[in-house]
């Protein structure tokens, strides 16, 4: 690789111009990708990491509080939506619940499998896309936790609400977690680039990584994109986060068919907090 196309990756013409919000989607590249995948389940798996999963101390107390909360020790039926490897079904289905897991990344749910069957643990497991459900209705709970939904853009938005609606029972309830707008404001743009970035994150060989993070102020969006060049090909990992407020956030469920019922400061049951980054809600059929 040439020092020019370096430059060329580094300068207006490679990096400065943002795409409109939500246009490119590589969620899959992301999740999916055989060498990216590997590394994601890691971070997963990894007690104190936060790229993937909440540090598990977090999520061992906010399993318990959504256990408590939603008396998953009745059998409720649950389904766990991003379940990754399985971190919060496997502690729902410990509880009594009859849980089901949807996560697209093979190697995420391949994991849940084994490690949900070492524990004797019976959970449905299916490798899916969330936004295109093959379950059936009928679940007393619905989860989508660590801000999932603030990936998606307005039209994938509305596509997943409305599916976690049909889901539910006439008084099963949804619980999910986004980030506000106190977050957004902590936020600023920036470029950076590294070569094998993040400890060969990105490809298994030799590779530069141009890092951009573009803020959308009107739409309270935020794409961080990654250029991963390497000797033979080039692409981009587009990694989106909307912002909400609690106005913009109830008028979208609404849209939807759901009806906002409780504000929480995160999905572990703390007090809901004005200035927080996080901002959870329980919700129901409207």
């Amino acid at each position: 690789m040439t020092v020019r196309t370096i430059r060329h990756f580094a300068g207006p013409c490679g990096l400065q111009k943002p795409p409109l919000p939500f246009e490119p989607y590589t969620a899959e590249t992301l999740w999916d990708d055989d060498h990216i995948s590997r590394h994601m389940l890691a971070h997963h798996l990894d007690t104190d990491s936060e790229p993937a999963s909440r540090p598990h101390g977090f999520i061992e107390r906010s399993a318990r509080w959504i256990s408590d909360r939603f008396a998953l020790d009745s059998g409720r039926r649950v389904a766990d939506l991003g379940c990754g490897p399985g971190l919060y079904a496997t502690r729902f289905a410990a509880s009594g619940a009859a849980v089901t897991g949807v996560d697209f990344s093979r190697r995420s749910i391949a994991f849940a499998r084994q490690s949900a069957s070492e524990q004797g643990l019976a959970i449905d497991f299916v490798r899916a896309d969330y936004l295109d459900s093959p379950l059936d209705p009928g679940y007393d709970l619905v989860t989508l936790v660590y801000c999932d939904l603030c990936a998606l853009g307005p039209d994938r938005r509305r596509q997943l609400l409305r599916s976690c609606r049909d889901l539910l029972t006439d008084d099963g309830s949804l619980l999910l977690d986004v980030f506000s707008l106190q977050a957004f404001a902590g936020r600023q743009e920036s470029a950076s680039h590294g070569y094998r970035f993040m400890d060969g994150f990105w490809a298994p060989g030799a590779y530069w990584c141009f890092t951009s993070t573009h803020m959308y102020d009107p739409e309270h969006v935020v794409l961080d994109r990654y250029t991963i060049v390497e000797p033979r090909r080039i692409r981009r990992v587009y990694n989106w986060l909307q912002y909400f407020s609690r106005e913009s956030l109830t008028a979208e469920f609404a849209d939807c068919g759901l009806r906002v019922e409780e504000w929480y400061g995160n999905v572990a049951g703390a007090d809901f907090d004005e200035e927080g980054d996080v901002m959870a809600v329980v919700a129901r059929r409207a």
